[in-house]
């Protein structure tokens, strides 16, 4: 099936608003996206609280983004299923990458909405993961898929970058649901787009692609790389940093 078509089917309010704010403004990166539009229902039709995006930092210093609005995964429920180019297909709970090697990372998530915020995870590297599922010698690509229907690729040789997590939480507490609970990827060199949260399932292949956001909207591009330009982080309120591109570091 078409991507769009998938999109315009199936999407929720979150991907609607992110849709039309984009075709609306018509322009190309590196300008600013304009944040998700609302109101969002706050309950779904079985009066589930539901994950929905803000325009506000939160007690992080984080803006809610969400693909499609979801009720949060129920962590004694959650299972990642792993798939595709792998000696062990596996389906993992919360309790076995509890017991994989546990790393704590500060870094920056910068978001193409020209905003970003410092953050400690807690998580684990992707090489602990490729240990447990052994990768066949064909697979180069990820695809990763989400519980709110967002998917994305990543390179092994990205996963595998120093500064690559998997997360679980953050400054010691388990990850919120707002923030990508069970678990998320943290690629501190990418755009935050690249970091999916909700994470569902990964399927190891031979080739990449694009992800559904780079595929449907101007700002986003197949990399994720961070670009050079201006930053204006959450946690440095009324400041605007020059950056060079890629980790922000110096901050």
């Amino acid at each position: 099936m078409n991507r769009r078509r998938f999109l315009g089917g199936t999407a929720g309010a979150g991907a609607a608003a992110w849709a039309g704010a984009a075709r609306a403004l018509g322009k190309p990166r590196p300008l600013c996206p304009p944040s998700p539009a609302g109101p969002f229902p706050a309950r779904d039709s079985g009066e589930r609280h539901l994950i929905i995006p803000t325009d506000k930092p939160d007690e992080f210093n984080l803006k809610v983004m969400e693909f499609n609005p979801i009720a949060a995964p129920k962590p004694e429920e959650w299972e990642l299923e792993v798939t595709g180019l792998v000696e062990r297909p596996l389906r993992l709970r919360l309790k076995d990458l509890r017991s994989l090697a546990a790393v704590t990372q500060s870094s920056r998530l910068k978001c193409v909405q020209c905003w970003s915020a410092r953050i400690t995870w807690n998580g684990f590297g992707a090489q602990e993961l490729l240990k447990i599922i052994k990768p066949k010698p064909s697979a180069t690509w990820m695809r990763v898929d989400s519980a709110d229907l967002y998917y994305d690729y990543h390179s092994l040789e990205d996963l595998l970058h120093p500064h690559t997590l998997f997360a679980l939480g953050m400054y010691g507490k388990p990850l919120t649901p707002e923030h990508g609970a069970p678990l998320r990827l943290v690629l501190p060199f990418k755009y935050g787009y690249k970091s999916t949260k909700l994470i569902t399932k990964i399927t190891l292949t031979t080739h990449g692609g694009q992800g559904v956001v780079a595929d449907t909207w101007p700002y986003y591009s197949q990399t994720g790389n961070i670009e050079a330009g201006y930053d204006h982080p959450f946690d440095f309120p009324g400041m605007t940093k020059k950056i060079s591109g890629g980790e922000i570091t110096e901050y």
